[in-house]
C-alpha cells in the first residue's frame, strides 16, 4: 500500500507549512554565510544578482568555505583512500580471497566516484550543514558516469524522522521546466496542462512544481523484484494538478539527509552558522561603524562661512572653490573627529576569532601546518583537543550521509554488473563502510596510542616474567593496527600463508638442527676412531 497522490500532496503542503519558521531562519543564515543560496525564502530571477546590501563583513562566508574544504580535504580527499568496504563477519573478512574481492570492488567504487560529480555535490552538502544545520544528497543511475549526484537545496527538502529518531521519509518540492519533464519522463507521461504548454516552444521554458515522495512501502512482495514491491516507495507527480508522473520503489532511501548538530525534539539539524549567529550579526555592525569612522577621517566634514563661497562647493581633488570680494576673510576647515579606530580593529579582531573557532577553522588549519611551521607532535595536541567537539559530527556525516551513499552506490553497480561475482563465503553477508580518511583515522588515534602503552608495559613486564608473552596474540595486534591505519590488505599475509611460512622456517631450523647433529656425531666418530686406532698402536 502506498500513497495516493492526493494524500502525498496533503503531506508535502503540513510539512512545508510546519518547515515556515525554520526558512525564513534559513534565509538569515544565508544571507550571512552563504549569498549565493539566499533564495529560500524567494525565488531568484536568472542571472539577478546576489544582494550584499547588509553584509559588511566576510569572514563567516570565508570561515564557513574553509570548514566545508576541511571536510573535503580530510574526510572525502578524492586523492586518498578514505573509506574501503567489508563484511562485518570478521573472520570471514579475515579470508585473503575476501580482502582481495573487496580491494577490486573499493577500486571499482572509488573510480566511480571520481569519474562522476560525486565530490562537487559532497562538499555542497558540507556546506548546507555548516550553514543550514542539516544537507541532504540524492542519488540515482546514470548511463553516462554509472551513478550521479545531486545537492538538493533547502528550501526544496522536506522529510519525516522515524521512532529511532532516524530519516526514514523524504519528499522534495522542487521546480523543473517544461521542456525538463519531458526530456526526463516523455510526453505521453505529463499532465494535458504541460502537454498544451509543450505545443507552443515559447512556453516550454516555464517551470512546474513537481513532488518526489519516498517512504517505506507498508505492504509489499519481497520475492518479487519489481519496482513496485521495493523497499521504498517512490512517486514523482505534478503539485498544482496532483498528476502522477512516475511510480516506482528503491531498495534503500535514495536522500541521505544529515544533521551537523540535533536535538531528539528537532528534525532539522543546529549549525555552526546558528551558534555564531549573534557574533556574525556584531561584527556586521561593528564593521559598518568602522567604515564609516574611517570614512570621517579619509574624507571628513567640512566647516564652511555661511556668506562668501560661490556654490555649489566641489571638495574634489585639485577642485576650485571662488570667495565673493570683501569675504577673503571667511574660513574653510575640516570638522575633526574624535573617534578610535585601534579599539574597533581590535573589537573585529575578538568576534573574528570567535567566528572562526566556531567554524573550526584553527582545527582544519591544524591540519595543514603538519608540514609548515609546527611540528607533527604540536600539531596533533591541538588535533586531539578539538576532536571531543568535532567527533560526533564526523559521526553523523558518516552515518547519515557518506555511509549510506558508498553503499547504495555500491547496490546499483553491483545490480548492474560492473562488480565481480562475490565469493561464496560472504553471501548473504552484511556490508560495512569503514572510513580511513585522515579525519576519520584521527578519531581513532586513541585506540592506536592505547595499543601501544599496552604492548610497551607487556614488554616491560616481559623482562622480568617472560612467560607473560604467551598471553599477546602478536598477529591479531598486527591486524587491529593495520584496520585502523586502513593499510592495504595485500599488504598482510593470509594467515594460511604466515603458517605455511612459520612450518617452512620450523623446518628449515629442525634440518639444520639434525645436520648439525650429524655432523656433531660424524666428528665424535672420527675422534673415537682415531683414539681406537692410537691405542692400538700403542699396543
Amino acid at each position: 500500500m502506498t500513497m495516493t497522490p492526493q494524500q502525498l500532496k496533503k503531506k508535502v503542503d503540513l510539512l512545508k507549512s510546519q518547515k515556515a519558521n525554520w526558512e525564513n531562519y534559513f534565509q538569515d543564515l544565508a544571507t550571512f554565510c552563504l549569498p549565493r543560496k539566499a533564495f529560500v525564502t524567494q525565488d531568484r530571477a536568472p542571472g539577478q544578482r546576489l544582494n550584499f546590501a547588509r553584509l559588511f563583513d566576510s569572514v563567516a562566508i570565508r570561515s564557513l568555505q574553509t570548514m566545508a574544504a576541511g571536510f573535503a580535504s580530510h574526510l572525502t580527499n578524492p586523492n586518498s583512500k578514505w573509506f574501503s568496504l567489508a563484511t562485518r563477519n570478521k573472520k570471514k573478512m579475515a579470508m585473503r580471497n575476501v580482502k582481495v574481492w573487496f580491494k577490486e570492488v573499493n577500486e571499482i567504487v572509488e573510480e566511480t566516484l571520481s569519474n562522476s560529480n560525486f565530490y562537487p555535490i559532497i562538499e555542497e552538502f558540507y556546506l548546507d550543514s555548516g550553514c543550514f544545520g542539516t544537507g541532504s544528497v540524492y542519488s540515482e543511475r546514470d548511463p553516462k558516469s554509472r551513478v550521479r549526484y545531486t545537492s538538493i537545496p533547502i528550501r526544496e527538502l522536506l522529510f519525516e524522522e522515524d521512532h529511532m529518531c532516524r530519516v526514514g521519509r523524504v519528499y522534495r518540492l522542487f521546480k523543473y521546466t517544461v521542456q525538463q519533464m519531458i526530456d526526463r519522463w516523455g510526453l505521453e507521461r505529463v499532465s494535458d496542462n504541460v502537454k498544451r504548454k509543450a505545443e507552443k516552444k515559447e512556453d516550454r521554458q516555464e517551470k512546474i512544481e513537481v513532488i518526489h515522495g519516498v517512504y517505506p512501502r507498508d505492504v509489499r512482495d519481497a520475492s518479487k523484484e519489481d519496482a513496485l514491491n521495493k523497499a521504498y516507495a517512490s512517486m514523482w507527480m505534478e503539485r498544482e494538478t496532483i498528476h502522477p508522473l512516475v511510480e516506482g520503489g528503491y531498495d534503500e532511501l535514495p536522500y541521505g539527509v544529515g544533521r551537523f548538530n540535533k536535538e531528539n525534539d528537532e528534525a532539522w539539524g543546529f549549525s555552526p552558522a546558528m551558534n555564531a549567529l549573534a557574533d556574525i550579526f556584531m561584527i556586521n555592525a561593528e564593521k559598518k561603524t568602522l567604515i564609516r569612522g574611517a570614512m570621517k577621517v579619509v574624507d571628513p566634514a567640512v566647516i564652511l562661512a555661511s556668506k562668501g563661497f560661490m556654490l555649489p562647493f566641489n571638495l574634489n581633488p585639485s577642485g576650485v572653490n571662488y570667495l565673493e570680494r570683501g569675504n577673503v576673510k571667511e574660513k574653510f576647515t575640516s570638522i575633526e573627529t574624535k573617534g578610535n579606530i585601534g579599539i574597533g580593529m581590535d573589537m573585529i579582531m575578538d568576534v573574528k576569532n570567535d567566528i572562526e573557532e566556531a567554524f573550526y577553522v584553527p582545527l582544519f588549519k591544524a591540519f595543514s601546518q603538519i608540514t609548515k611551521q609546527m611540528t607533527v607532535p604540536e600539531v596533533q595536541k591541538r588535533i586531539e583537543e578539538n576532536m571531543a567537539l568535532l567527533g560526533p559530527v564526523v559521526g553523523r556525516h558518516t552515518q547519515e550521509v557518506l555511509s549510506p551513499q558508498i553503499v547504495r552506490t555500491f547496490n546499483i553497480l553491483f545490480e548492474d554488473g560492473y562488480l565481480p561475482p562475490p565469493p561464496p563465503e560472504i553471501q548473504g553477508e552484511e556490508l560495512d563502510v569503514v572510513f580511513v580518511s585522515a579525519l576519520a583515522r584521527a578519531q581513532r588515534k586513541n585506540e592506536i596510542v592505547s595499543i601501544d602503552n599496552f604492548l610497551t608495559r607487556v614488554a616491560n613486564m616481559a623482562g622480568v616474567l617472560p612467560d607473560v608473552l604467551d598471553k599477546v596474540d602478536a598477529d591479531k595486534a598486527v591486524d587491529v593496527l593495520a584496520d585502523i591505519e586502513g593499510i592495504d590488505p595485500e599488504i598482510l599475509r593470509s594467515h594460511e600463508a604466515v603458517r605455511a611460512l612459520r612450518e617452512a622456517r620450523a623446518q628449515q631450523q629442525m634440518q639444520a638442527t639434525q645436520m648439525e647433529a650429524v655432523e656433531q656425531g660424524a666428528g665424535a666418530a672420527d675422534k673415537i676412531a682415531s683414539a681406537e686406532s692410537k691405542l692400538k698402536g700403542m699396543k
